[in-house]
Order: structure tokens, then sequence, then C-alpha cells
């Protein structure tokens, strides 16, 4: 559990995530920390992530300051890194943060054997983020496995590739029954974001690739 309550303030944006891989809700101070925590929903080697996870004591321009990371990432192969979030103009208009985060990286090493990394804004592709939000839709959709068969058995029946219109018109071309099937269409992208190239505008002319996408 978060070891800081969030409070809401006028400088920030609170709020909390829906977090399909952590099964749990998340809060979250900044957009940009929503941002975050949808990127790693897409990241295929992110096992799990926790916001605010512990605190740490140190020394900082001589006084003894207390830091609280923002979120704690952990991997498929057992690893952990610690990530701070903030905005890249924030920094680079601020000595002071630059120290602080540059001391924390040796802090965080020293007591927790935890590498630091330091997210922002831009680290963040606008396509790719808005292709995520929108897939991060359909994440809950309601289970229906007869959807879902087939929309697998369509996407696997194809020999390369074939848009997304053309995959729901494989399926059904009955209108009604086409509102129904082409959620589940994005779920299975959302589970699988290798069948479509994330880095172009996601609609219905957007191909899909039964064999993945290949840059």
């Amino acid at each position: 559990m978060s070891v800081r309550k969030i409070k809401k303030s006028y400088i920030s944006c609170v709020g909390y995530f829906k977090s399909y891989k952590n099964n749990k809700q998340l809060a979250f101070e900044s957009i940009l920390e929503r941002d975050f925590f949808t990127v790693l929903e897409f990241e295929e080697d992110v096992m799990s992530y926790e916001e605010q996870p512990f605190k740490i004591n140190y020394q900082l321009n001589g006084a003894t300051t207390r830091y609280t990371p923002d979120v704690l990432v952990t991997y498929d192969d057992g690893s952990q890194k610690v990530f701070e979030i903030k905005y890249q103009d924030e920094i680079d208009s601020t000595q002071e943060l630059q120290h602080k985060l540059y001391v924390l990286k040796d802090e965080l090493l020293e007591q927790k054997s935890l590498a630091f990394e330091v997210f922002t804004d831009t680290n963040l592709n606008d396509i790719y983020l808005k292709n995520i939000q929108f897939l991060y839709r359909y994440a809950f959709l309601q289970q229906n496995d007869e959807l879902t068969t087939k929309v697998s058995n369509a996407i696997n029946n194809q020999n390369s590739s074939v848009s997304v219109k053309s995959l729901l018109s494989s399926i059904t071309t009955d209108q009604n029954e086409q509102l129904k099937v082409i959620p589940y269409i994005w779920h299975e992208v959302f589970k699988n974001n290798s069948l479509i190239n994330m880095y172009e505008k996601i609609t219905m002319s957007s191909m899909i690739y039964s064999g993945g996408y290949d840059e």
C-alpha cells in the first residue's frame, strides 16, 4: 500500500487509476503520473508497479530529508527500479531539484540497492500515448467467450495483415453485430499490441498483423 496519503492541491491533478496489471486502484498526483501508469500497462516486461512504496531519510545540503519515491516497478526477471515522475521544464528550471535527483540516485542504490530513473514528459510519444489511452478503454471489457473466439480466429486466419475494418467485415456484415464485435477487436489489440503499429494513429483503417507488426 502507498505510504503517503494523496491530498488535493491547486497545482496538482489528483485521482485514481484502475490498473489492469495490479488489479487495484493506484493514486496519482499529476497527469504525467497517470500517463506513466498507462505506459507501464503496455510494457511487456513490467510485472507490477506500486505508487509511493516506501520512505527513506537522506542528507541533502547538510540537512536530513525524507523522500518518498513516486513509483516502484517490478519486472518479469525479478529486478526493480524506482521512478521519479517530473516535467522536464520543472527540472530544467530548478538547480536545487537537479541536485536532489542526482543525490537520490546514489542514496537509493546505497540504501535499497535500487536503480533510480527520472521519467519526464519528453519520454512520451504523443501518437503512442493517444493510442494506448484509446486501447486502455477496452482493458476491462466484460468477458464474452464467443466474441473473443471469433475475433481471435479471424486474426489467426489472416495470411499476413488486414485492416481493422476488413477484419470486422470478415466476422460479420451485420452493422448491429459489428457494434458488439469491435470492442473485442480493440481488447485483443490491448492484450497484444504487437498486432498493430502503435506509432501510427489507430483508426478503422489501421492494419492488424497476425504475426505481429515488424518495424
